[in-house]
């Protein structure tokens, strides 16, 4: 039971970086990170958990660990400066047979923004909903987020669990262990339903049905420096913020989408453009690595940019802080089937990349300070507009 208590899955959430260490996976988000495991070694477990606290340190991150009844584990945290928070139960049930439709928010931006307003008046929960959300993209349809007037809840499916990630209500707990959620496509395998509780919550799951199989304590270590805020990449969808930057970006540059339609943009003055669609992979990575390095020197220090691609998601990052030991720079420089922009929050400067043409635009202070390496790179550009 602990092994599918720590799963996690073994692809990485946005903006974080996975990495295992025997045992022991540890999950590096930018702003925290979190450790999960299967069964540990009977030797050497001080010389493990002196790694993890090493490793988070390095990339200044507070850890979080959770623990299922171990109590050597617990006395190593503890001399290893960690913090318990208070034990919690952990429920579980077979999931119920009720078939009728819970109000699930889906992708609904003003429903996010009103469950995220519950859940920082309630708590503390399983998975905070700020980071839930952050990893929904992640989660894909695993992922739901229920909201029925003043009660809310969200929880994703692990295996043939439906783990309850937070609920704003005790008294929404006896709907959510009899609603059947095979009802949707995604969670056909889901047989038991799992949440974490104390109080009056862990009261209502026990009402409703739900029996304590274990009890989890998660144990807490600050970070040696003062930590990052925010993930390195953020991802874009239905928020305003999305909406926003390509209003501005169709109005600033003419957007005009179509397979005939050649520029998709009136090219900004001081850009060049290259003909992309014949590059070798050797050329391809010399795109991509001499444009993310011009970026990178391009922004300000802390600036984000922005990825665009057109009617999918998009994403904002810290340039700095993307490939070496973070997660993988987002995006692609090659208009890989529809547009692509790279850009900063005020237009100054990026690349608009157009899929039908096979071609890559690139203006502003990133151009001067790129043009000589693409054009050795590719070859010289098939259009330039003046100053």
């Amino acid at each position: 039971m602990n092994d599918a208590l720590n799963r996690r899955s073994q692809l990485p959430p946005v903006g974080a970086v996975i990495e295992r260490d025997g045992p022991v996976v540890r999950t590096h988000y930018g702003t925290h990170g979190e450790v999960s495991h299967g069964p540990l070694p009977e030797g050497d477990l001080e010389a493990l958990v002196f790694r993890q606290v090493e490793a988070f340190a390095q990339r200044t991150e507070p850890v979080v660990w959770p623990v299922y009844g171990d109590a050597r584990l617990a006395e190593i945290l503890v001399a290893a400066g960690f913090a318990a928070e208070p034990e919690r139960a952990v429920l579980s049930c077979p999931i119920g047979t009720d078939t009728t439709a819970l109000p699930v928010v889906g992708h609904d931006w003003a429903g996010h923004q009103r469950v995220a307003e519950l859940a920082a008046k309630t708590g503390p929960h399983h998975r905070p909903f700020p980071e839930f959300l952050a990893d929904a993209a992640h989660l894909r349809r695993s992922a739901e987020v229920v909201l029925d007037g003043d009660r809310a809840a969200w929880l994703e499916e692990l295996g043939e669990f439906m783990v309850v990630g937070g609920v704003t209500d005790p008294g929404f707990a006896t709907r959510l262990v009899a609603h059947d959620w095979r009802l949707a496509g995604p969670h056909r395998d889901v047989r038991f339903l799992l949440a974490e509780a104390t109080g009056d919550l862990r009261a209502a799951f026990e009402a409703a049905g739900m029996r304590a199989i274990t009890a989890v304590t998660r144990y807490h270590l600050p970070s040696p420096g003062e930590p990052a805020r925010t993930r390195p990449v953020r991802r874009l969808l239905a928020e305003p913020e999305h909406h926003d930057i390509w209003a501005r970006f169709s109005g600033e540059f003419a957007f005009r989408p179509g397979t005939r339609a050649f520029p998709g943009i009136t090219e900004p003055p001081g850009s060049a453009t290259w003909h992309v669609g014949d590059l070798d992979d050797p050329q391809l990575d010399a795109l991509s690595d001499i444009v993310h390095k011009g970026l990178r020197e391009s922004v300000e220090p802390g600036e984000e940019l922005y990825w665009l691609d057109w009617h999918h998601v998009g994403y904002r990052f810290d340039p700095a802080r993307v490939d070496g030991t973070g997660p993988r720079w987002p995006g692609a420089v090659f208009p890989d089937g529809d547009y692509h922009s790279y850009l900063t929050r005020d237009l100054r400067l990026g690349t608009f990349g157009h899929p039908w043409e096979e071609t890559v635009c690139v203006f502003g202070d990133l151009l001067t300070r790129i043009d000589p390496e693409l054009t050795a790179a590719l070859g010289n550009p098939i259009r330039r507009s003046e100053p």
